[in-house]
């Protein structure tokens, strides 16, 4: 009996030890502080954020996107960041939608309503958001988005140049 509880109770002794040995490894290498300067990446990056949600069913992705997006043409202006909404994602060109009151994104810049948040990250460049053609067509017909622009071309050169795609 003895032996059968020592073989039992081991693994989870054994399991245990380890498990305080690597936190307390973890908590003194790691950096809690929020006042760490910001990860930066060694050189300019491409980095493309695809939003395939409709803003109107999932507001927190549509924030989440444009808030990312900002930080990360903020971190290093040098960087080209491109917001690529697809399938129920176009909606975020359009204003009708992006304008709704209902959307408020707490950002790092503080609480913002979605249009304000996406305006900030275009800061007056439609080519900042790249909407897919093919997607914007056949939910909105020949009717032009008034955020982002329209250009299958420019979905190509977004897409082969990317580092990086981050997907909501």
């Amino acid at each position: 009996m003895k032996s059968n509880l020592f073989s039992l109770s081991f693994p989870l002794v054994a399991a245990s030890i380890f498990s305080l040995l690597a936190m307390t490894s973890l908590s003194s290498n790691a950096d809690w502080t929020s006042n760490a300067p910001p990860i930066q990446a060694g050189t300019p990056q491409d980095v493309v954020i695809s939003l395939k949600l409709n803003p109107m069913s999932d507001p927190e992705a549509a924030c989440l996107s444009v808030t990312l997006a900002r930080a990360l043409k903020g971190g290093d202006p040098s960087a080209n960041v491109t917001l690529f909404p697809t399938l129920d994602g176009v909606a975020m060109g359009d204003s009708k939608v992006v304008s709704s009151r209902r959307f408020k994104c707490t950002t790092p810049w503080g609480e913002l309503s979605l249009q304000e948040n996406l305006e900030a990250f275009m800061d007056g460049n439609p080519n900042n958001m790249v909407v897919c053609p093919i997607c914007w067509r056949e939910r909105y017909g020949d009717q032009l988005p008034d955020y982002g622009v329209l250009n299958s071309n420019a979905v190509g050169a977004v897409l082969l140049n990317a580092e990086k795609i981050l997907d909501f």
